[in-house]
């Protein structure tokens, strides 16, 4: 058998990025093969997933190099440096050439204070002062309080990003609870998620498998399986989206009502459960009890032995016919006998 057309290329790349003395990003792979992007890489991602090549970010940009061929400085050197983000200046509230609020409160703090000793010269000296005092220190505290400076800390949150993706392998390794989705459903769910932090990795996928679970239940579900195509060796990307976004992906009406119609016919297929009630159970007694055998053996469908027997006992003694049958059972099999 000949190579497939995806080990002819990724052959070719292999041998290009060892004569690279840097990572490669797409486009320039791109150029290279003489090929679009896109093709490109999609060929480099499914080269990740068979472990010949590896990715990094710098940026907004994804860097390729050859795995398992470059220790942690040569890599470090074949990338672009990291940018960092200046940390921004914050103006601090004691330079501010307004006045702020606590000084105009410190102000008034001190002219309420001198009017409440030039009033406290009247009463006696040590017991106002002694007030005056436990007045001042409670206001000053809560003024100090106002007067310190609130830093601005930058809590360093992780956000998840809603729409994650990651290489999975070729079509014909996915799973076997997958359906593919139709058009409508596809641009449906484009129109959905089209602007969500995550989707612009994998917007021009134009193949997509979800869960058939879900889409019973009249929704596209959580995980997809994004594809170029439907060939077997064509590369699948992982898709998960975040619950918050998930919950409300739901199929277009009309095929929220496609699926319901199936799901009615599937269910008018169905075989419809035997239910056995007490009127079964003393029925078997009773057929058993007016003929002439001493011991026979009953079985009944979709019945364990030991359920059966314990049911038929029961009847038994409800009934009050102890003297003149009762059942028992060896492994998966049931017997009535009549008592002499």
């Amino acid at each position: 058998m000949g190579r497939t057309p995806f080990k002819l290329t990724s052959a070719r790349v292999e041998k290009y990025l060892s004569e690279m003395d840097r990572a490669q990003t797409s486009k320039e792979v791109a150029q290279f093969l003489g090929v679009t992007t896109s093709s490109a890489y999609n060929t480099l991602q499914l080269m990740e997933v068979f472990g010949t090549v590896q990715k990094a970010k710098r940026g907004m940009s994804h860097y390729y190099f050859l795995k398992g061929v470059y220790d942690e400085e040569q890599i470090s050197a074949m990338l672009p440096p990291k940018k960092f983000k200046p940390e921004p200046r914050r103006r601090s509230i004691l330079r501010s050439p307004k006045r702020s609020e606590s000084q105009v409160q410190a102000t008034f703090l001190e002219k309420h204070i001198s009017t409440l000793r030039a009033q406290a010269s009247s009463f006696e000296g040590p017991s106002a002062l002694a007030m005056i005092g436990l007045q001042q220190e409670m206001i000053e505290k809560e003024i100090l309080t106002e007067e310190l400076p609130r830093e601005l800390e930058v809590e360093k949150r992780k956000f998840e990003t809603p729409i994650t993706s990651e290489p999975f392998a070729t079509i014909k390794h996915l799973p076997k609870d997958v359906r593919r989705l139709t058009l409508r459903q596809i641009k449906y769910l484009n129109e959905q998620l089209n602007g969500i932090e995550g989707y612009e990795e994998i917007k021009g996928f134009r193949t997509i498998f979800t869960k058939l679970s879900a889409l019973e239940y009249g929704k596209y579900g959580r995980v997809f399986y994004f594809s170029i195509g439907t060939n077997p060796w064509d590369y699948v990307q992982k898709v998960t989206i975040d619950p918050s976004i998930s919950d409300f992906l739901l199929l277009p009406n009309i095929e929220v009502k496609r699926w319901s119609s199936w799901n009615d016919f599937l269910s008018g297929l169905k075989e419809p459960k035997i239910r056995y009630g007490k009127d079964q159970y003393d029925k078997i007694i009773d057929q058993f009890i007016e003929n002439d055998h001493n011991l026979v053996e009953i079985t009944v469908e979709n019945r364990k032995a030991n359920y059966l027997n314990l049911m038929l006992n029961k009847r038994i003694g409800e009934r009050g016919l102890e003297e003149q049958v009762k059942a028992s059972y060896v492994t998966d099999w049931v017997y009535l006998e009549k008592v002499e």
